[in-house]
């Protein structure tokens, strides 16, 4: 055999058997998982070695490079798909319980940069669901880099809620948001994990700086964000047990900086209630200087009670007197509903300040405006 001929084979050998061992690999971890007889108890770590086979199965076959993304990317995730459910570990269309197979991987471009950047999300089955990873990719002339690799934060797993970016900055940066919501066999009530990454013009990796968590009923939460903003909606529990109110997360981005800014709330009767929850330097900018010892004592991350009212104050203008009946201040037994007022003042767009707190009706706002759950605000369009 020519000497150069041996040179060649040599170079493309690990090309040609690298492939089926990667595909092995996760066959044999797909496999060890699907026989274990204890998979509906599973936790992260017991599958990560089949997330980690599945991501590496995905990145041989990704592209070389941006021109032949561009060329590949219309039918690179029907191969892929294809390429697993030839394998056996592509999950079945009616699954059991079972763990261990790729329940899927999604492929995108995202339409704020439809250019260099691809995002992957991969799942595997899990109990009850898929846990579902975060490929972020940034794709050149003559390769690719993987930006970030990131999970949720449930041991018993992670599906994505919703990815996006920015557009970018003056300076070519971007804002990648990912949020997730945990795994569960019966979800209604659920938790949102969400978190945003900088991604810098040539940089190799995106960088997190932010993350943050709230309960939140599935699948009911909305977001908007820039470069310098993130606009997070959600349906929460309400002060009355067994309701639902607004939440609304707004924060401002500054460099690897955020600050959470108005609005906080959407009507004084949830200002009220998100004051109660919230930690003193938090909404210490939002009070009169003489509640501090009033938050010490209504404090708490649960409050379950009931609105009395929600009163325009007729001699206050631009003011709001809320009635609460509290029950329940985080583990502090009430023998019976504590009626405590408020005074919201309203200082512009979805923007309230606390003005007093009493045990007694404070004056200048007579009457007793029923507060209901009806028809919950939103900053977002109906859909």
């Amino acid at each position: 055999m020519p000497k150069w001929l041996c040179i060649f084979l040599l170079g493309i050998a690990p090309v040609v058997v690298g492939q089926p061992a990667e595909l092995d690999r996760l066959v044999a971890e797909s496999e060890r998982l699907r026989g274990r007889e204890d998979f509906g108890k599973l936790t992260r770590p017991d599958w990560t070695n089949l997330q980690h086979a599945l991501r590496d199965r995905i990145e041989l076959r990704l592209p070389a490079n941006l021109p032949a993304l561009d060329r590949e990317y219309q039918g690179l995730e029907a191969q892929l798909t294809a390429q697993l459910r030839k394998a056996g570990v592509l999950a079945p269309d009616k699954p059991s319980a079972e763990s261990g197979y790729v329940s899927f991987v999604k492929l995108s471009r995202p339409p704020e940069d439809p250019g260099a950047l691809l995002v992957v999300e991969a799942g595997v089955t899990v109990p009850c669901g898929s846990d579902v990873s975060i490929y972020l990719y940034r794709f050149r002339a003559d390769s690719w880099i993987r930006l970030l690799e990131a999970d949720g934060n449930s041991d018993w797993g992670n599906q994505v809620q919703e990815t996006r970016f920015s557009q970018p900055d003056n300076f070519g940066s971007r804002v990648f948001y990912a949020s997730w919501y945990a795994v569960a066999c019966a979800p209604v009530w659920n938790g949102l994990d969400y978190r945003l990454f900088r991604t810098d013009a040539g940089s190799e990796r995106a960088i997190p700086i932010f993350s943050g968590s709230h309960t939140y009923t599935l699948f009911d939460a909305q977001a908007k964000l820039t470069p310098g903003d993130l606009s997070l909606e959600l349906q929460a529990e309400a002060l009355g047990a067994g309701w639902r109110r607004t939440y609304v997360m707004h924060y401002s981005i500054s460099g690897d900086s955020v600050q959470r800014i108005d609005p906080v709330a959407l009507q004084p009767k949830d200002f009220v209630h998100e004051w109660m929850i919230r930690p003193w330097d938090e909404v210490q900018p939002r009070s009169s200087a003489a509640l501090e010892k009033w938050h010490r004592f209504l404090r708490a991350d649960y409050i379950f009670g009931e609105y009395e009212f929600a009163q325009p104050c007729a001699e206050r203008p631009g003011v709001t007197q809320i009635g609460a009946a509290l029950e329940n201040i985080g583990e502090r037994e009430i023998p019976e509903p504590l009626s405590v007022y408020f005074l919201v003042e309203d200082r512009g767009p979805y923007t309230y300040k606390m003005a007093e707190i009493g045990f007694n009706r404070q004056e200048g706002c007579p009457g007793e405006t029923a507060a209901t759950y009806d028809n919950p605000p939103s900053l977002f369009p109906k859909k």
